[in-house]
């Protein structure tokens, strides 16, 4: 994903260690840089445009794994989505002190490093207040020499209201005698992992022990509904288990075993 030289290596790294995002040449929507056509249009024709390397975490996980190689010593490795000023979203790996837990928006900046994992690097501002105001004065700036802010592309399917949505309907199901502790924490997670298409195997045998083919069959029972359940406790599990089972490829995967 980084590009150290030329652009025609598809990745996103300028010489100057700027992180480049796509641009439809049609329609100027601006898209994550492995994106290979609009969304919008269904045009092929994406140009590399400057990202001012800004944003703010959307959701993120602390995995382990290897970065230095097959047989390396297993690292502790924070993944993250990250919502760039300019409006992409993209995934990425925060160096550094991860983010704490908090009910604020996490700023981040991106660190023009080559590592061996394949998302961008970004680190953690010091200090949200005053960076806020700078990175807004960046991405302002870049947006005057190549990019319209108006442009903004904000059609995500699971963003941070889709996910306080579905963690408020855990709560409500929750609060209807639906679900216990166990089964909150088995959907939280679920909901949490929903932007990078689901856990890895190896987060997944960490955290429950379970495959990965047994952790979305227990999250679909959890799901199912039961004879005593009221309609709108039924609607609710059904909207839960129908976004789950799209971002995770649930029944795709349950139905090959």
């Amino acid at each position: 994903m980084y590009q150290h030289t030329h652009e025609s290596n598809g990745t996103s790294t300028g010489r100057t260690g700027t992180l480049m995002i796509r641009r439809c040449g049609r329609c100027d929507k601006l898209f994550a840089p492995l994106t290979a056509a609009c969304a919008t249009c269904q045009s092929s024709e994406l140009e590399w445009v400057p990202s001012a390397g800004r944003g703010s975490i959307v959701s993120w996980r602390l995995v382990h794994r290897s970065v230095s190689g097959p047989h390396a010593a297993v690292e502790p490795l924070t993944t993250a989505v990250v919502e760039l000023d300019e409006g992409p979203w993209v995934f990425t790996t925060i160096e550094g002190d991860g983010p704490l837990p908090t009910d604020e928006s996490v700023r981040v900046r991106f660190q023009p490093r080559p590592r061996v994992d394949r998302f961008p690097v970004f680190v953690v501002c010091p200090d949200a207040h005053d960076s806020a105001s700078d990175d807004v004065r960046a991405a302002q700036s870049a947006s005057n020499d190549v990019i319209s802010i108006s442009s903004r592309d904000t059609d995500h399917r699971y963003g941070g209201s889709w996910m306080r949505a579905a963690l408020d309907q855990c709560d409500r199901l929750v609060g209807a005698g639906c679900l216990d502790a166990a089964a909150k924490s088995l959907i939280g997670f679920a909901i949490r992992w929903a932007p990078f298409g689901g856990a890895t195997a190896a987060e997944l045998l960490v955290t429950f022990g379970v495959t990965r083919r047994r952790f979305l069959l227990m999250v679909n029972e959890v799901l199912c509904p039961r004879g005593s359940d009221s309609i709108a406790v039924r609607e609710l599990k059904g909207r839960l288990r129908e976004s789950l089972a799209d971002a995770w490829e649930m029944d795709s995967l349950l139905s090959a075993g």
